[in-house]
């Protein structure tokens, strides 16, 4: 299917086999939408937390804190898949973040001013004044970049719009699964930062912090988590049955490589309904409310491989023709790899350590 839009092949060979970069894609993205996840999630629920709700302050204390610094990691690793989309898909990725360019490079801006109010609500809390206003313009501010992530990755899979947004950007917001898509991480962000609050909840209070704090945000949290994964099931098949059916079509004769994915994503959000409508005290539930913690990252999992699967469908029929070259380079791979584990180690330790490491009040702790 010719289209004018679309750049030509990179004549430069790819500098290792095409299956290793798709698994570093999902194995990367995965590590950053987690992230993502906790900022957007936690963002929404220390935006709408009840004020009058036991542990409310607690919980807007949580996530204001944990986004000064999970906001740095999200950007961080957004580099790496950033880098495996251009090497793979990057013709078409960039070419959509052109023609919706001032959208793309507004994100900076939004993203800047999502930080500082962080750290503004974080000083407000400090000092004792309410942030929920401040809180939500921030959770407005992570909810449009969501949106403009989505827009821009529906847009690179499907050339045959380019022309029509070309000559009028909002035509970018026509597809039909842009709505279910945006719904499904939102869903999915507030799920996983509602299970990841109940299960802190659980830990603070065996360390003898205020129980009653301790279980109103543990109860918010899996209160949350149930409602976001109820309605994210509901609308995960919206989002199925609203793919174009070509496209549909295509996965559902993929065969076990994906359709075993797809239902082990399902079952992994069916069971999850049920363990938390299992929970009726966190507290004393703490390794069900872990269970659900480790579940939905396993989802999580499942639904990166499941997306990165349709990409490759969508985008089959523009790149048919498309015979790439390989002249694998060992040496800068093993390299980037060796320093890839490395800091994820150093980052995992020094969250281990930054939850654990907590110094008292006052100026001679610090």
């Amino acid at each position: 299917m010719p289209n004018s839009f679309i750049p030509a092949l990179d004549p430069a060979a790819l500098p290792g086999p095409p299956w290793l970069f798709h698994v570093l894609w999902v194995l990367t993205f995965l590590i950053h939408l987690i992230f993502v996840n906790m900022v957007l999630g936690g963002t929404l629920l220390a935006a709408f937390v009840g004020r009058k709700k036991p542990g409310a302050r607690e919980v807007q204390t949580f996530f204001v804190g944990l986004n000064s610094w999970v906001i740095s990691f999200a950007i961080t690793f957004g580099i790496a898949p950033l880098l495996f989309m251009q090497v793979l898909f990057g013709r078409f990725f960039y070419t959509a973040t052109i023609l919706l360019a001032w959208a793309w490079l507004g994100m900076l801006g939004i993203l800047t001013l999502g930080y500082y109010l962080n750290y503004l609500a974080k000083f407000r809390l400090r000092n004792g004044k309410n942030v929920r206003v401040v809180v939500i313009i921030e959770a407005v501010c992570f909810l449009t970049i969501a949106g403009i992530q989505v827009a821009i990755n529906l847009l690179h899979l499907q050339p045959g719009r380019w022309e029509s947004v070309a000559q009028q950007a909002w035509a970018a917001l026509g597809d039909p699964t842009l709505v279910p898509r945006i719904l499904h991480f939102v869903f999915a962000a507030v799920g996983m930062a509602g299970a990841v609050l109940a299960l802190v909840a659980t830990r603070r209070a065996t360390k003898g912090v205020d129980r009653e704090a301790c279980q109103g945000m543990a109860q918010f949290g899996i209160r949350a988590a149930l409602i976001a994964t109820g309605l994210e099931l509901l609308d995960g098949f919206w989002l199925l049955f609203a793919l174009p059916e070509e496209v549909l079509k295509a996965f559902m004769r993929g065969g076990p490589a994906t359709m075993i994915p797809l239902t082990i994503g399902i079952l992994f959000g069916l069971l999850l309904l049920i363990v938390l409508a299992q929970i009726t005290d966190p507290l004393a539930q703490a390794k069900k409310v872990r269970r659900v913690a480790e579940m939905i990252v396993g989802a999580v999992v499942f639904m990166v491989v499941t997306r990165h699967q349709l990409r490759g469908i969508y985008l089959a029929p523009w790149r048919g023709e498309e015979h790439v070259t390989v002249a694998t380079q060992w040496g800068p791979l093993a390299l980037f790899l060796v320093v890839f584990v490395l800091c994820l180690g150093l980052t995992v330790y020094a969250i281990v350590r930054a939850s654990k490491d907590k110094p008292g009040p006052g100026e001679e702790a610090a």
